[in-house]
């Protein structure tokens, strides 16, 4: 069973923290990358993509020798949920498993997947805002990868990938964010217009849409043709780290000028996880935003610290819920989730 592998829990990664962890969960370089003398997965039988999927793992496993070597073509739809939710897959396997399969290092902070949208698509990712560190040990994987493997690449449009948007260098840098502050002082438009300079991409990082409540994101560049990598890492950093002075700045206005408002709903987000018995995971959502501000803020320090505040993000999704014993419908997960919250939290009854 794939949690007796990965434990419910935060990988590790992510609980060594890193620079600015109250704002920046996590810093990330994806690369893309296909075969040259091959059509691209979707274009392939079920046989040519098993052939494929075998020669690419036999020469990569030297590389990889560390990592676990899972077939998901074997999992289950629920197994590879659980996997995305941890942010230890591609959300490509969601739409697609027949011929895929993925290597995964024991932290879970790095993961190649084989046969998505692309031949090879691989993560390295740390907690907090560290763009040098992920793009240096994805950028060392990837000359690896090309001393066995030929890359598709043309002069004109640099490496070729099935969606046109992704060539180029098909690198990556994205971020989670968590920035309440923004959101509370209504400032997710100038935070729009500043990513429209940089041509990247918000995204809610749950499908619950974005509320006053809210959410962390997503932040991802878009632009890899016609750029180069040390452009890619450039904007990278001067994005994130407009993005982290202008979070700070609004919190420190809240709480200088709406301290008892601000506290006064993280208390009763509390309060809430106290006595609820059943939990929707739009309201969970909204709680552990809540109480990781709070957090943040020295607020529920003698309740719930930073860390254990940011496992409430994963703890309440279904896939985890479901692995460890709630049914599948929403009055159990519900229910279970309240009951995971509220152990967190130390509290009897």
């Amino acid at each position: 069973m794939i949690e007796e592998t990965f434990p419910p829990a935060l990988p590790a990664w992510i609980t060594s923290g890193g620079d600015d962890f109250e704002v920046v969960l996590s810093t990330e370089a994806i690369y893309v990358r296909n075969l040259a003398d091959r059509a691209f997965p979707n274009m392939l039988s079920r046989d040519d993509l098993a052939t494929t999927r075998r020669q690419m793992t036999e020469l990569l496993g030297n590389a990889l020798y560390s990592y676990r070597y899972i077939d998901t073509e074997r999992l289950t739809n629920n197994d590879i949920e659980y996997l995305v939710e941890r942010y230890s897959a591609t959300e490509d396997l969601l739409r697609r498993k027949q011929g895929t399969a993925i290597f995964i290092d024991k932290d879970e902070a790095n993961w190649v997947c084989l046969n998505t949208s692309d031949h090879i698509r691989f993560r390295f990712a740390i907690g907090g805002s560290d763009v040098e560190t992920v793009y240096r040990k994805a950028r060392s994987m990837e000359e690896t990868f090309e001393e066995s493997l030929p890359f598709a690449f043309s002069e004109r449009f640099g490496f070729l990938t099935s969606r046109p948007t992704e060539c180029g260098t098909g690198l990556f840098i994205r971020f989670r964010l968590h920035i309440p502050g923004t959101l509370f002082s209504n400032n997710l438009s100038t935070l729009k217009n500043l990513l429209l300079k940089t041509g990247s991409s918000l995204k809610p990082e749950s499908n619950l849409g974005i509320s006053s409540d809210g959410h962390l994101f997503t932040i991802q560049t878009a632009h890899t043709l016609g750029v180069d990598e040390e452009d890619i890492l450039r904007t990278s950093q001067k994005m994130i780290d407009g993005i982290i002075s202008m979070e700070y700045e609004a919190r420190e206005n809240l709480m200088s000028k709406a301290k008892y408002q601000i506290e006064d709903k993280i208390l009763r987000g509390i309060g809430i996880l106290t006595h609820a018995r059943m939990i929707a995971e739009q309201e969970g959502y909204a709680l552990a935003n809540a109480l990781r501000l709070g957090a943040a803020e020295g607020i529920t320090t003698e309740t719930l610290d930073l860390m254990g505040a940011t496992e409430f993000y994963l703890i309440g999704k279904p896939a985890h819920l479901e692995v460890q014993g709630a049914k599948g419908n929403r009055i159990d997960i519900d229910t279970r989730r309240a009951n995971l919250f509220r152990s967190y939290l130390k509290i009897e009854g």
